[in-house]
């Protein structure tokens, strides 16, 4: 028994000797501090949350590999409100003293880029269009509007539809919806029977519905926010009959999974902001969570900033790398460069572009169209 007490003890001491070795190991590293505003309570939760997971998944595998510096992750809920963002935001930069600041979604990460780049700090986002990877310290991963639009036209080839009925969300999505049509109407015979602008957060569609469908159209497009999507489709069966018409640019994978079944069977324009099905498969088995929207361009933001840190260059008089070495790195080598959600290439703004694809809605999934 006292042989057993005495190994006992060893094992124990052993263990608290490598503990301690490990704080002291991580407090000897300098820390880089990041800010990460996300909706994690009200609708939009079930992304946030997603997101939330995503980071910390991505931050504990690269940690196994080793790293230099310690990364101390600081959380805070927006609630999607534009206030809450602010706020969160300068207590990031004026009180945490944060190296970067991430969010996602235009109302969010659009606060937060005009922030950052009054202050000339590190943003990195997941939004529609060009304004938040404002300043010159500011990212944004996403598609072009231009490669999005060129895609969708050839899949309308391809499936011989001659003319479509558009229904517009007048928000950041609308650029993206007149780009979308500029590129229809000068590229392609495809005619626009029907289009019509909705306030961001539109309940009732149906009398538009009732007008598009006198056109007759071949294909109804789609855009817009959670619940949005869902009730357009439930209001154009009930109207017609039918809602197996019906195709977006993200909007059918953005909805929630258990409005998502509505949209099984049809195909969309997938920007791949949800990741690679690999990583959505990654986080399903370690963090038993799906993958939302922007989940998987979020977590590319992190790997990106990470290496960026890890491998820029450390001036002789600080202990870690300046916000404008980062910045250098990012543009010296994201290109063509291995992320969650494929491979993606910075262009000179500080726009992050990764590839669209076409996926489709399957048991309330998103999954690559098997040909």
């Amino acid at each position: 028994m006292k042989k057993f007490l005495m190994s006992l003890c060893m094992v124990l001491a052993l263990t608290a000797c490598k503990d301690e070795n490990k704080t002291n190991e991580q407090a000897n590293k300098p820390i880089v501090k990041i800010g990460i505003t996300l909706p994690l309570t009200g609708d939009g939760a079930y992304a946030g949350q997603a997101a939330k997971s995503a980071i910390e998944m991505i931050m504990e595998d690269m940690s196994k590999k080793g790293l230099k510096y310690e990364y101390q992750l600081i959380f805070e809920d927006n609630q999607m409100n534009a206030m809450k963002t602010a706020n969160n935001t300068n207590k990031f930069i004026t009180i945490d003293k944060v190296d970067a600041v991430f969010s996602m979604w235009n109302l969010m990460s659009n606060v937060v880029a005009t922030i950052a780049a009054e202050h000339d700090v590190l943003s990195f986002a997941c939004a529609y269009g060009r304004t938040a990877n404002t300043g010159r310290y500011g990212f944004n991963m996403q598609n072009t509007y231009e490669d999005e639009a060129k895609l969708l036209v050839d899949e309308l080839n391809k499936r011989n539809i001659k003319n479509v009925a558009m229904f517009v969300d007048n928000s950041a999505i609308l650029e993206q919806y007149k780009v979308v049509e500029n590129y229809i109407r000068q590229n392609s015979d495809i005619e626009i029977v029907f289009k019509e602008y909705f306030n961001p957060g539109e309940k009732d569609y149906r009398a538009a519905i009732i007008k598009a469908h006198q056109k007759n159209p071949d294909l109804y497009m789609i855009s817009g926010y959670p619940p949005s999507p869902y009730l357009f489709m439930k209001q154009l069966k009930e109207i017609t009959g039918r809602n197996d018409n019906v195709t977006a640019i993200d909007s059918l994978a953005e909805m929630d999974e258990e409005h998502r079944v509505i949209a099984n069977g049809l195909w969309y324009i997938d920007s791949n902001q949800n990741g690679l099905d690999a990583f959505q498969q990654h986080l399903i088995e370690r963090k038993n969570i799906q993958s939302q929207s922007c989940v998987g361009n979020i977590a590319s933001d992190i790997e990106i900033f990470i290496n960026a840190v890890e491998n820029a260059t450390t001036d002789a008089d600080k202990n870690k790398p300046t916000k404008e070495n980062i910045r250098q790195w990012i543009f010296d080598n994201i290109k063509n460069y291995e992320t969650a959600s494929g491979k993606a290439t910075v262009l000179e703004d500080g726009f992050i572009v990764v590839k669209p694809s076409v996926r489709m809605i399957k048991n309330g999934k998103s999954v690559a169209i098997e040909e």
